[in-house]
């Protein structure tokens, strides 16, 4: 099959769980000998068209910001991504595209063009849907994003997700799911060791500095535990448009000497080396489509504590008091939580061995699996 898919950034240039997702996918299809494309915007260097490991990437447009000064996604990069692809799917034919939402105005031209395209079917994979949230996101704007996300809803495709989460609240919107396919990990990666040169911290937070990430809980959960005569160092790997405001919780509480920021991380084999040199990976976030870091950080025997909210997909992946904690979104309750992993080891290791074998459970082979059967008979 020529299958390609849609989303508005690619990895490695974002590390995000969307694109670390596609990737994973797009480059195991081409080694069950299928051809793969991806349009993105042009986030590298040199030619429009670049092949790597067997993966063709198209930079349907320029790569700008995705989200605006106050963390909200940006309304242009979305509409330039969506023209990009029109236009591209004008010359360009495909055996099936599979576009990945919330990329919902690339969507829509997807489908436009595919209406018009003999032979190309059109594949949905929902990572979230927004449904009532689109106000709090994105404003008076938002009015508009979730009148196009009901049209998305409402095209007459094979509409996949990532989790039961994201299934229900789809079928909200009036569409079941196809099928929940699971993102994996990749074992064999797992069992490497990459501590060389990595600082070590007992609590580790991954992620895009946007306010649906929700850090600001962890900084006033960890001023708690310095109350309460603990000082645990805290990392914090990720950028986006709230890291000033976040820098500056930090300094407002004088926990300089116990968080810091420490930006992005180049390669994939530096997330893991954070991960192994971690005792606890904080998942705070208000909102997951999935939540890949907390699949990953059990491949590495790292317990998880996250939030027990309606819109944290993530949360359905940490078995309670089993492989980590899903508590009440309040400081008290995630510092509570912390104190436990990082002063009971024999309890920590205990989740740790848990984690690892709910790990070995979900791996890509068996997303590939699923993805290429659905796929074949989407074709078909």
């Amino acid at each position: 099959m020529r299958i390609a898919f849609v989303y508005d950034t690619a990895y490695p240039e974002s590390k995000g769980g969307v694109e670390k997702r596609v990737w994973e996918l797009a480059r195991r299809l081409v080694g069950r000998g299928h051809q793969v494309h991806l349009l993105v915007p042009k986030a590298w260097d040199g030619l429009d068209r670049l092949e790597r490991e067997g993966v063709i990437l198209h930079g349907v447009c320029e790569a700008r910001p995705l989200y605006t000064s106050r963390g909200r996604r940006a309304v242009v990069p979305a509409l330039a991504h969506a023209i990009g692809v029109f236009h591209h799917l004008r010359t360009e034919q495909y055996d099936l595209i599979d576009c990945q939402i919330p990329a919902h105005l690339a969507t829509l031209a997807a489908w436009y063009r595919t209406r018009r395209m003999s032979g190309t079917k059109l594949v949905i994979t929902w990572h979230e849907a927004w449904e009532q949230s689109w106000l709090k996101e994105m404003g008076p704007v938002g009015h508009i994003g979730r009148r196009i996300e009901n049209l998305v809803a409402g095209i007459a495709s094979t509409h996949l997700t990532v989790s039961e989460h994201t299934a229900e609240t789809l079928a909200r919107l009036g569409q079941p799911a196809a099928a929940v396919i699971p993102s994996g990990v990749d074992l064999s990666y797992a069992a490497r060791s990459w501590r060389s040169g990595i600082p070590a911290s007992d609590v580790l937070f991954v992620g895009r500095l946007v306010p649906t990430k929700n850090l600001g809980l962890l900084i006033e959960a960890t001023a708690l535990l310095v109350e309460r005569g603990i000082f645990p160092r805290v990392l914090v790997v990720g950028d986006g448009p709230h890291r000033m405001t976040w820098q500056n919780q930090v300094d407002r509480l004088g926990l300089n000497d116990c968080i810091e920021l420490v930006g992005t991380v180049e390669t994939e084999s530096d997330v893991v080396a954070l991960l192994e040199s971690s005792k606890v990976l904080a998942v705070p976030s208000l909102r997951e489509g999935f939540g890949m870091i907390v699949l990953e950080a059990a491949a590495h025997g790292v317990p998880v504590v996250t939030v027990d909210h309606p819109r944290n997909a993530a949360r359905h992946l940490v078995r309670h008091d089993v492989t980590g904690f899903s508590v009440p979104p309040t400081p008290d309750a995630f510092a509570d939580a912390l104190q436990i992993l990082l002063e009971d080891e024999a309890r920590r290791q205990g989740m740790a061995r848990e984690a690892i074998e709910t790990a070995r459970r979900a791996t890509w082979d068996a997303a590939v699996d699923t993805t290429e059967a659905i796929y074949a008979a989407r074709v078909a």
